[in-house]
C-alpha cells in the first residue's frame, strides 16, 4: 500500500511539474515561421477566350489561379504585439505558360491572449513583390508594390513550438494595368525563442 502511494505521489508531483513548465509566463520575444502558402496570381493582362486555337498560336492571357509557394519569417514580440518580416516565393503553371511572386514584407502583428493554448492574430503587412511571367507572347519580370491584412489561429504545441493551424491573407498588388485583388491560405510550425 506504502508503494503505491509512493508511486501515485511521484505521478502527482511530475504531472504537476510537467503542467507548469508547459504553461510559460509570458511568450518568447523572437520568433521564426516556415508555412506552406498559396498566393492568388495576379494577371498581366485581360483575359481573352479563344474557342479554337490554331495550333501554335498564343492563347491571349496569362496563367491565373492560387499559386503555390512556401514563406518565412521573423517575428519580434512584446506582449500581444509583434514587428514582422516576411518573405514568400509562390509559382503557378498551366498551358498558357507561368507566373510567380515573391514577396518580401514588414508590419505590425497583433495577439490575443492564449487560452486553452490557442490564440489567434490579426496582421498589416506592405512591402515590394518581384513578379514574372511567362506565357507565349507576354515575358516580363518587374517589381511592384503589395499590400496585404488578414489574420490567423496558433495552437501552442510546446513551449516553444506553435503550430500555426491556418492563416488567410486579403490584400492589393500592384500590376500592369493598376492595383489587383490577391491573397491565400497558409499553415505551418513557428518556433519562439529568447528569453523575458
Amino acid at each position: 500500500m506504502q508503494r503505491l502511494i509512493l508511486i501515485l505521489s511521484i505521478i502527482g508531483c511530475l504531472t504537476a511539474l510537467a503542467h507548469a513548465q508547459f504553461e510559460p509566463d509570458s511568450p518568447a520575444p523572437f520568433e521564426v515561421y516556415g508555412l506552406a502558402s498559396g498566393l492568388k496570381t495576379v494577371d498581366a493582362t485581360g483575359t481573352l477566350v479563344i474557342r479554337n486555337p490554331s495550333p501554335n498560336q498564343p492563347p491571349g492571357f496569362t496563367p491565373s489561379g492560387l499559386a503555390s509557394g512556401a514563406r518565412t519569417g521573423f517575428v519580434w514580440r512584446h506582449e500581444n504585439v509583434g514587428l514582422v518580416a516576411d518573405l514568400g516565393f509562390h509559382k503557378y503553371s498551366d498551358r498558357t505558360g507561368s507566373t510567380s511572386l515573391t514577396p518580401l514584407m514588414v508590419g505590425v502583428r497583433v495577439y490575443s491572449d492564449e487560452h486553452y493554448r490557442t490564440s489567434f492574430f490579426g496582421e498589416a503587412l506592405a512591402g515590394a513583390y518581384r513578379w514574372s511571367v511567362n506565357s507565349g507572347n507576354v515575358n516580363f519580370t518587374t517589381t511592384k508594390g503589395i499590400v496585404l491584412g488578414g489574420g490567423g489561429m496558433d495552437i501552442r504545441l510546446t513551449p516553444r513550438l506553435v503550430w500555426r493551424v491556418f492563416e488567410f491573407q486579403v490584400g492589393l498588388a500592384g500590376a500592369r494595368n493598376g492595383p489587383l485583388g490577391t491573397g491565400g491560405p497558409s499553415t505551418g510550425i513557428a518556433y519562439r525563442f529568447g528569453s523575458r
